[in-house]
């Protein structure tokens, strides 16, 4: 019986075994036969094919779908294999299309596109299913010959795409801000917190404003969207506050002095004793002057770091030499150490000439400092006007020790780099940037007459390379700058320095 039970478990496994070999037989057969077609189908979706060429991949779609189920009824193998050829050619010809499609519809592509990051699909579905339409109308006739009536559609779809963007961006940047302040309104935040709920509505408003009036750039509409759930928080927490107070019976004197506890607890960090014989006010005042004081001596110390390791990384390279020069008796050894010494003098001198600029700078008028090779002056001081490139006579001083800079490293190349916030158009902001680093290196050659005046460029970066937070009226001051950086060749490539 046993023996009978073991024969009969023995059958089912040698039965599983062939089904799951021939079906893994079966499906690498599949994927051989249809290898071509299919990936001519990825790549047309990957082309957007369903919407730049319509008909070629639909067409394309159901001869796959004729040859795959085909395959799973077990038919004919030419008959699937001329499914596929068929499916591939007109995947293949939607690809082809699209090349001159993606031009042609260039800008409707950028609109929907942008329409995507938005969400536009998610947050405005008819809208976009409304744009989407008229996308395919306008392929579907450049397919025909129309192109005159694909054009047509193709702005229609492009207007329809940028109405979707903008909806969504409503719906998907105000609607923390809208529900926040809704819950404060149902706190009672009218009686409690009114100047703080008003601050809230008034980010909001002005928001919404700015993402009709600024329509190609976003980032203000977020900045004050974000402000907007920022006070409307607010708000919920000094309303909830003020109700504890209420329950707990404090008085004004309760309140002062919890507020000072707190200023009490940053200057014991910061290392200084708190008074407030004279306010608040005062006590903050000596807080922030500390604070000040404590990030300039870590400039200061950063400045020493990069000196020491300079200095070690020169004596490395002078020991490294002697070694070599000691082991290699060959003749052109003399001529490799002299270039390493002549190159640990350069960058020696490179060192004292970095020294001396750094101290020529105050903290609040330019932050030195270096780069790789690159040595930086990151103008603090410097200011334009809003939208302005003119250069003010409250910059000249400033100029001048720059200019006092560029003749320290006079056999160096100079670039100029214009910055900005992100307030404001992308391309509004690289060309504003690209006039001020033009109107400094204008100035500077006015000043300059007998410096070579090709060894000094200027580049305008836009908003592309922030070094603070821009969501902050602090960090957007930072990124509305001027940076002069010094490339400072190398002796070693001293036949190189005409390049940039």
């Amino acid at each position: 019986m046993k023996t009978f039970t073991r024969n009969k478990l023995l059958i089912v496994s040698i039965l599983l075994s062939m089904f799951y070999t021939s079906n893994l037989f079966s499906q690498d057969a599949k994927s051989i036969i249809f290898n071509d077609a299919k990936k001519a189908y990825q790549n047309a979706i990957d082309k957007r094919a369903e919407i730049l060429s319509p008909s070629n991949y639909n067409d394309g779609l159901k001869y796959y779908e004729k040859a795959n189920s085909a395959y799973e009824s077990g038919d004919n193998l030419s008959d699937i294999k001329e499914y596929l050829k068929e499916a591939f050619n007109y995947f293949k010809k939607s690809t082809k299309e699209i090349d001159v499609m993606e031009v042609l519809f260039a800008e409707t592509l950028t609109a929907r596109d942008d329409a995507l990051d938005a969400e536009a699909d998610t947050y405005e579905k008819e809208l976009w299913e409304d744009a989407q339409n008229e996308f395919k109308d306008a392929s579907h006739n450049y397919e025909r010959g129309n192109s005159d009536k694909a054009k047509e559609k193709g702005k229609e779809a492009y207007s329809l795409y940028r109405k979707a963007e903008l909806a969504a961006i409503k719906s998907n940047l105000f609607n923390h801000a809208r529900q926040l302040i809704a819950k404060a309104e149902d706190m009672k935040a009218e009686k409690y917190a009114p100047k703080t709920l008003a601050k809230a509505k008034k980010s909001l408003k002005e928001g919404q404003a700015a993402l009709e009036t600024e329509r190609y750039d976003t980032d203000k509409p977020r900045m004050l969207a974000k402000n907007a759930e920022y006070e409307a928080s607010h708000t919920i927490y000094l309303v909830n506050y003020i109700n504890k107070i209420d329950d707990q019976d404090k008085g004004i004197e309760d309140l002062i002095l919890r507020g000072e506890s707190y200023l009490t607890q940053i200057g014991d960090v910061t290392g200084i004793s708190v008074r407030f014989n004279e306010g608040s006010s005062v006590a903050a005042e000596k807080i922030s002057t500390n604070i000040i004081i404590l990030k300039d001596s870590i400039y200061k110390l950063s400045h020493n770091l990069n000196i020491y390791e300079t200095t070690n990384a020169n004596q490395r390279k002078q020991m490294a030499a002697m070694g070599s020069k000691q082991k290699e008796q060959i003749s052109d050894a003399s001529m490799k150490q002299q270039m390493l010494e002549d190159q640990i003098a350069y960058e020696e001198k490179v060192v004292q000439k970095f020294d001396e600029v750094f101290n020529m700078f105050d903290m609040n008028e330019a932050n030195v400092f270096r780069q790789g090779n690159d040595i930086i002056l990151r103008m603090t001081g410097f200011n334009f006007d809003i939208g302005s490139a003119e250069v003010k006579p409250e910059n000249y001083l400033l100029l001048g020790k720059v200019q006092n800079t560029i003749n320290i490293f006079s056999e160096s190349k100079i670039v100029i780099q214009g910055h900005t916030d992100s307030q404001g158009g992308d391309s509004l902001n690289l060309a504003l940037s690209q006039k001020r680093a033009d109107a400094v290196k204008s100035y500077l050659m006015a000043n300059m007459p007998d410096y070579n005046q090709s060894n000094i460029a200027s580049v305008g970066y836009g908003e592309s390379k922030p070094i603070e937070n821009n969501e902050t009226k602090y960090g957007r001051s930072k990124n509305r700058r001027i940076d002069v950086v010094i490339k400072v060749k190398r002796v070693l490539d001293t036949a190189n320095a005409t390049n940039w």
